[in-house]
């Protein structure tokens, strides 16, 4: 799993001793145009200050518009075999990452946590922060911790030792449960905050148990019709057994033009990538002729099989090895 993360964030930046124990995983942006750490992998945007360097924040600050230009450079730091996790919270800075990347993402389960600006920011951020949520559609997970929602909970006497650190703390305490469940989940679920687990959804919201946050209206989306998930959701594709032509239906993949380049330029990556981990690999080449989608059964086998070798290699020891592929490759 990926786990992004940037420099500006509130909870999730690269002082976070939490993220120490998934060190080879995590990818810091640096949305300030500096490499922040040695620690972890850094993507460094080209945001260049100006003046004083005052940017607030949204679409059309510069700190955005920096990190845009160079979308592509990051989604392809992602990785196309990994689940991507983007870790942020109400700074809404820190979802900058995923709004530049989701749109181009083809080959990755997203996944995404979040945290709700508290009701005493400016305007202007918590507005922002819902902006850019708007469209999480491209989502397989995501879990959306309101503050609110947590403070109504806490026994009033006890909310004079509360601060806004001890928030953050509760959060952050519900990482390890969704880094260990969310791809091996195999039914529609749902987050429970109260007992900090994934409870299956079988008849609606109501039947996960009354401990589950209620949606946040501004961004919710009904599950009859969130095939992506939802919020707290994991959706994973379910079809009956013997409903086979559905099943095809739903997975088919329109043709492409260019389908038989990316089928050419995954199989070299691949081919790269079991090379330098000494991995005993000899895909054939495609006899297909005609407009492919670019990846088939056999393409999706042959991944999976790389991918079961690699996890079978400590991390230390796994070799990521550059991947640009020059033209006369593909």
């Amino acid at each position: 799993m990926r786990i992004v993360i940037t420099d500006t964030a509130h909870v999730w930046n690269h002082a976070n001793a939490e993220l120490e124990k998934y060190k080879d995983n995590v990818l810091v942006v640096c949305l300030n145009g500096k490499k922040v750490t040695d620690k972890y992998e850094c993507f460094v945007s080209p945001y260049k200050q100006v003046g004083m360097g005052t940017d607030s924040f949204g679409t059309e600050t510069m700190h955005y518009k920096a990190l845009k230009s160079v979308a592509g450079e990051l989604n392809n730091r992602l990785y196309w075999w990994d689940s991507v996790l983007f870790l942020t919270d109400n700074n809404p800075e820190s979802l900058y990452p995923f709004h530049v990347v989701k749109d181009l993402n083809e080959y990755n389960d997203l996944h995404l946590c979040t945290m709700a600006p508290f009701r005493f920011e400016a305007k202007r951020r918590i507005t922002t922060h819902k902006q850019l949520l708007s469209d999480l559609s491209k989502l397989k997970s995501v879990l959306y911790f309101n503050p609110a929602e947590y403070l109504s909970k806490i026994d009033k006497e006890n909310h004079n030792k509360i601060t806004m650190w001890s928030v953050y703390d509760a959060y952050s305490s519900y990482l390890p449960t969704v880094i260990n469940n969310i791809e091996s989940i195999n039914k529609v679920s749902c987050f429970d905050f109260g007992t900090n687990s994934y409870i299956p959804v079988t008849e609606g919201y109501a039947a996960a148990g009354k401990n589950i946050a209620a949606l946040d209206s501004e961004v919710k989306v009904p599950l009859s019709v969130a095939p992506q998930g939802t919020l707290g959701i994991i959706v994973k594709e379910q079809y009956p057994k013997n409903d086979k032509r559905t099943r095809e239906e739903v997975e088919w993949q329109p043709p492409r033009t260019d389908g038989k380049k990316i089928c050419e330029y995954l199989r070299q990556l691949r081919i790269q990538i079991a090379r330098a981990n000494n991995i005993k690999y000899y895909p054939a080449r495609c006899s297909f002729s005609g407009p492919c989608a670019g990846t088939c059964k056999k393409c999706e086998e042959e991944s999976a099989y790389l991918r079961d070798a690699i996890n079978r290699i400590t991390p230390e020891k796994r070799i990521i090895p550059d991947c640009e592929l020059s033209k006369w490759e593909v």
